[in-house]
């Protein structure tokens, strides 16, 4: 599986992209601050080419375990000349279930249905697998990126399931761990986690 590393600008006005080696966990052996690597636009439309898709998640562990409480998930679509179109779906959060571990292989998985919207804007996935985990060096490395280089020891890594395996996409952390306040432990602690996208996910073929 191969991604594009994904690097923000401007607070997210704009995308400029750079080629980079995809992030698998197989390489290794309470509120949330809204602007961080937010995007407020919703609209959804035709895409051009698309070719990527990029994952926003706002997802919580309730007593040690993955939560629909408070679901808020989105993709964004970038066409095949690695730019950004206006295509963004919000996923709705009824269907969302998590793992009844928290520490299932040392990650907290959450399901979440793609429901289809009314113009469908790119080919995309039935449903995602995304998680939290341990910090991975490929996301720890490019956190200076976002200006959070300095806080990674309060970070997560985010993760979905491609191919079959746990790929690294970006990062995730609270409020607390966002501010750098906390050091990442395992099992997560209870919270509302702001997952947030480093990396470009290929499309389904």
């Amino acid at each position: 599986m191969r991604f594009f590393f994904l690097l923000f600008a401007a607070a997210c006005a704009d995308y400029n992209l750079g080629a980079n080696k995809g992030s698998t966990a197989a390489d290794t052996a309470d509120g949330v601050d809204a602007t961080d690597t937010a995007v407020d636009d919703t609209d959804t439309g035709a895409a051009e080419n698309p070719a990527w898709y990029v994952v926003r998640a706002d997802l919580t562990i309730l007593d040690g375990v993955a939560s629909a409480s408070a679901a808020v998930v989105s993709l964004d679509v970038v066409d095949a000349d690695l730019e950004r179109t206006d295509c963004v779906v919000p996923l709705s959060s009824d269907g969302v279930t998590g793992d009844e571990s928290a520490t299932v292989d040392g990650f907290v998985w959450w399901t979440i249905p793609v429901v289809p919207v009314e113009t469908a804007c790119a080919p995309l996935p039935d449903t995602l697998t995304v998680g939290i985990g341990a910090m991975h060096p490929d996301v720890r490395a490019r956190l200076g990126s976002v200006g959070h280089d300095d806080i990674a020891d309060s970070l997560y890594a985010a993760y979905l399931i491609l191919d079959d395996a746990p790929a690294a996409f970006g990062y995730a952390g609270t409020a607390s761990d966002l501010a750098g306040d906390d050091g990442a432990a395992w099992p997560a602690p209870d919270g509302l986690y702001r997952l947030a996208p480093l990396y470009l996910v290929p499309l389904p073929d």
